[in-house]
């Protein structure tokens, strides 16, 4: 199984604690059991105040999944150490000991284990729906649970791409600014998918999906960034035309993504039909050491020259690419910039209007996922001998609407950028 096919999406599956004997109990064993009563109910209504930070931790865990005990603590979130990082988490988890940790509930985080390559154990952390519930709120937007967990082969490749998103927060944390005013989005994984078509070598047109590993977006720079995590397993150039797991393949993937036509009548590429705001993007490789960046800046360069792609494509190290992205974000301050602020709403629709970018994008979406899945389903319907289900009168004027719609969109986008 290649890597592209590796990128599983997430699923929340809490874990509710029990038998776990809680410390408001035992100051009160021996009296009444009236009393006993009372002060279990009084040790409940404690447990289920969230301190800011912890409210923090959870939204954060809510924008970039999984986070490991160190990851925490590099986030300046209250622990100076793993091990005190790792009560506070255990404590989030619903878990409680006698002294140290006090269980919340409901549970809102979960531990997943794994052994890394080198065969020591490590631990991701990640939300239960509680959790994210709870980390919608806080970044004010829904959030979907994702429906599986990371594979154990691709845990270590999330926590070294969890890194980026850590570097890039850690500022605005220290500044005081809630995750909710970070002054850049950050998706990963199954709440990013990129649907295309591509003619075959037949003639026939195929239906492709690229999943980046996360998509970064700043809104003050107008830019959108593509990431690809790559840990040096897989070769820089492809070997057979299906191989997409090669680093110059992807490029030609998202070339063919970002230049190719959705619809060839409104020449509105694949990429400018999911994304309206006209924002240019690039394609950004994450290594681990200046010599995998140094071969695969080459092969980036190859590709360019023999294949002609236009997507720009970089490789950096973690550091480089940190140094990077953040350099098109604004300066962290005590104060919050007007331009973070902003953000939440920077996609929704202008006072007095009912539709904007992010409700486009929504039914877009929509859409296109509703489409893909009455093919997958007609499909399947053939192979066993059953009449498919016709397509819905109604998706011609749709598909016009979300044309004109998105023409729109563009219109507004121009006669603002004077004033950006």
């Amino acid at each position: 199984m290649d890597m592209e096919s590796q990128k599983q999406g997430y699923a929340g599956g809490g874990r509710s604690p029990g038998g776990l004997e809680r410390e408001g109990r035992r100051g009160i064993r021996g009296r009444s059991e009236v009393w006993a009563v009372a002060g279990g109910e009084l040790e409940k209504r404690r447990a289920g105040r969230l301190k800011r930070r912890d409210r923090e931790l959870v939204a954060l865990l809510g924008m970039c999944r999984y986070l490991t005990a160190k990851q925490v603590v590099e986030l300046g979130q209250g622990a100076r150490t793993e091990k005190v990082a790792g009560y506070r988490l255990r404590g989030l988890a619903g878990e409680a000991t006698s002294s140290k940790v006090r269980g919340f509930e409901p549970a809102l985080l979960r531990p997943l284990r794994f052994r890394g390559f080198d065969g020591e154990p490590f631990q991701l952390w990640a939300l239960t729906p509680a959790g994210y519930a709870v980390a919608g709120a806080e970044l004010g937007r829904l959030l979907r649970v994702p429906r599986v967990d990371v594979g154990a082969t691709f845990a270590e490749h999330s926590a070294f791409l969890t890194d980026v998103f850590v570097q890039l927060a850690r500022p605005f944390l220290q500044a005081g600014i809630p995750p909710r005013h970070f002054p850049f989005r950050w998706d990963v994984a199954e709440d990013v998918e990129l649907p295309w078509r591509e003619k075959g070598a037949g003639g026939a047109e195929k239906s492709r999906v690229i999943r980046p590993d996360a998509v970064l977006e700043v809104p003050t720079a107008r830019r959108r960034f593509f990431i690809e995590c790559e840990m040096g397993t897989h070769t820089l150039t492809p070997v057979s035309p299906e191989k997409v797991q090669a680093t110059v393949r992807k490029v030609e993937r998202y070339d063919a993504y970002v230049s190719g036509f959705e619809d060839a009548r409104s020449r509105v590429s694949h990429y400018q039909r999911k994304y309206p705001d006209g924002w240019p993007c690039d394609v950004l490789f994450l290594v681990q050491k200046a010599r995998r960046q140094a071969a695969t800046s080459q092969a980036l360069a190859t590709a360019r020259e023999k294949h002609g792609t236009r997507v720009p494509a970089r490789a950096f190290t973690l550091q480089e690419m940190v140094a990077y992205c953040g350099a098109l974000f604004p300066s962290p301050s005590r104060s919050l910039p007007r331009e973070a602020t902003a953000f939440t709403a920077r996609c929704g629709p202008a006072p007095g209007q009912f539709y904007g970018e992010r409700e486009h994008r929504t039914v877009n979406d929509f859409i296109l996922e509703m489409t893909a899945a009455l093919t997958t389903a007609n499909s399947a319907l053939r192979r066993n001998g059953f009449t498919p289900v016709a397509e819905p009168s109604s998706k011609a004027a749709m598909l016009d609407f979300l044309r004109k719609a998105q023409v729109e969109l563009h219109r507004q986008r121009a006669s603002e950028a004077p004033h950006a």
